[in-house]
C-alpha cells in the first residue's frame, strides 16, 4: 500500500526504487494480514545486506560504469545520497569516526558519583571500564622504559589507543546504564513512600 493505493507485486530488489519504507504495509503470498515492511524478516534482511555492502564496498561482478567503477565498488565517501538514502529509509546514521590520536574523555569522576548515588552494581562497571581506558592511554603515552629503550611499537602503541578508546565506549555505556537505573530505583522509591 503506496499513498493510500494497492501497488505491486515488486521483486524485492525494487521495493526501494518503487517508494517503499518501513512504515509501507505489504503483503505477500502465505502472509495472513498486511504488515508494515519493518515487520517483515525478508524486507528487514534485505535492506540491511543492501545497508551494508553499500557502507563496506568489495570487489564485484557487475559491470563497471562509464567512469569504470560499478554502483556497488564505489566509495560511500563519493556518494552523499547512500548516507541520505540510508536516513530516508529509517536506518541510522553512521557515526563520525573517533579521533584515536586524542585522548578519550575521561568518565572516572562521573563513573564514581554514580555508583555513590544512582546504582551501585553497574556503576562499578563504569568506574571498572573508565579505569581500563585511562590505564591503556597512559601506557600508550610512554615510549621509554627507565633504561631508555622502547617500551612499544608504533603498531602496539596504535592498537593502545584503540583500545582506551574501545573502554571509553564502554564507561560510556555503563554510565548511561547506571544513570537510568538509578533514575528508575529513585522513582520507585519515591511511588513506594508516597
Amino acid at each position: 500500500m503506496i499513498e493510500g493505493e494497492r501497488r505491486g507485486p515488486f521483486p524485492l530488489e525494487s521495493l526501494y526504487e518503487e517508494g517503499v519504507t518501513p512504515d509501507t504495509f505489504v503483503w505477500c503470498k502465505g502472509m495472513d494480514d498486511w504488515e508494515k515492511a519493518e515487520d517483515v524478516a525478508d524486507i528487514c534482511r534485505f535492506w540491511r545486506q543492501r545497508l551494508f555492502s553499500m557502507m563496506h564496498p568489495v570487489a564485484s561482478t557487475v559491470p563497471a560504469t562509464a567512469e569504470g567503477v560499478s554502483p556497488q565498488t564505489a566509495p560511500v565517501a563519493q556518494d552523499p545520497e547512500v548516507t541520505r538514502e540510508a536516513y530516508m529509509r529509517g536506518f541510522r546514521p553512521v557515526e563520525d569516526p573517533v579521533n584515536e590520536t586524542e585522548p578519550p574523555v575521561s568518565l572516572l569522576t562521573i563513573s564514581i558519583l554514580l555508583t555513590l548515588l544512582c546504582f551501585p552494581v553497574t556503576g562499578v562497571i563504569a568506574v571498572f571500564y573508565s579505569i581500563k581506558s585511562r590505564k591503556a592511554w597512559d601506557s600508550a603515552a610512554r615510549s621509554e622504559s627507565k633504561n631508555g629503550q622502547n617500551l612499544y611499537s608504533d603498531e602496539e602503541r596504535t592498537q593502545l589507543r584503540k583500545e582506551a578508546h574501545d573502554y571509553a565506549r564502554s564507561a560510556k555505556m555503563w554510565v548511561g546504564i547506571t544513570f537510568f537505573l538509578g533514575m528508575i530505583l529513585y522513582s520507585f522509591l519515591l511511588n513506594a513512600y508516597v
